[in-house]
């Protein structure tokens, strides 16, 4: 029987349009109140749902922005970028290849420094959720689809840090990056695909971590059922990942658009997964997944995030 399943949001995070539904139904409670004196509040409520209109109208310009953005990728895919989407679509080793020095030198230096308050919240949620541990034994950690290593920063000390990558032409960039924290030990880098961890002992890990993976991956249940062998009893699975719009935003519509370039440009990443489901339906013991938007305008297509922990 599986465990309980927590699913937390801030106020932040609801949608406009469910804000907007909250505020008015206040409203409409506020003016039933009014013989008592409570004007001053029905003016409060008013105001605010004035606010998350204009939360709304301004969610929708940002959609339409990006509709245009994506728009003009389009044509350029289609035009003078004909032979690069060609070679994306024809060649997985070129389209590997491409993807991890578009990645490292073009993309990351614009998604990266976006990405490290939802990366911060979800080391921290490893540190939590270790804190009783023995600080004089190892923890031993592997890191799934770990690209060039930007959560290296992140990690605690006294760890064994083992990774993984289905991608080999990240490798380079990662040993490179690794020399800059020696507070970890690290251990090996395994090429492989996460469905298969063959490499990877049973029962031999006290946590896996995995960042903006299951986007990228050709069956998720296969990748959670391969992390739950992996852990020791009571271990734990720690995950960031980029998800679907609600089904009643329009960022939705534009993500499905753009889904069939973004797919060939980011290696087979794709922007309408709904991996907290997954997640809570693969049988763990105990699952936390928190909701986390990113405001930043360049997140736009993936600025619906899940952080959390899922313990075996």
């Amino acid at each position: 029987m599986h465990g309980r399943k927590s699913d937390t949001t801030s106020s932040e995070s609801m949608g406009p349009d469910g804000q907007l539904a909250s505020a008015l139904s206040l409203g409409t409670t506020c003016f039933r109140l009014r013989s008592f004196g409570t004007s001053r509040h029905c003016l409060r409520l008013i105001t605010a749902a004035h606010s998350y209109h204009s939360q709304a109208m301004f969610g929708v310009l940002l959609a339409f922005s990006w509709l245009f953005l994506c728009s003009l990728w389009w044509v350029g895919a289609l035009s003078f970028g004909v032979p690069l989407t060609l070679l994306l679509m024809m060649s997985r080793t070129f389209r590997s290849s491409f993807f991890s020095w578009f990645f490292v030198y073009i993309i990351g230096p614009i998604f990266q420094p976006r990405t490290i308050p939802a990366r911060r919240k979800a080391f921290q949620i490893l540190k939590d959720s270790v804190a009783k541990r023995d600080k004089s034994v190892p923890l031993e950690v592997l890191e799934i689809g770990v690209g060039e290593g930007p959560n290296l920063q992140f990690y605690p000390d006294n760890c064994n840090l083992t990774v993984l990558d289905k991608n080999k032409f990240f490798e380079s960039y990662y040993a490179q990056n690794a020399k800059m924290f020696p507070h970890i030990s690290y251990q090996r880098t395994v090429i492989q695909p996460a469905e298969d961890m063959s490499d990877i002992k049973d029962n031999s890990l006290d946590v896996v971590v995995s960042t903006y993976l299951h986007c990228s991956c050709d069956d998720s249940h296969e990748v959670l059922r391969e992390v739950q062998r992996v852990l020791k009893p009571g271990g734990k699975y720690v995950f960031l990942e980029h998800v679907c719009f609600p089904k009643n935003e329009l960022g939705l519509s534009v993500q499905r658009f753009m889904n069939p370039l973004w797919y060939l440009f980011f290696n087979g990443c794709t922007l309408d997964r709904d991996t907290a489901a997954k997640i809570k339906r693969a049988g763990f013991s105990d699952v936390i997944c928190d909701k986390y938007i990113s405001t930043s305008f360049w997140m736009f297509l993936v600025r619906h995030q899940i952080v959390g922990v899922a313990t075996k």
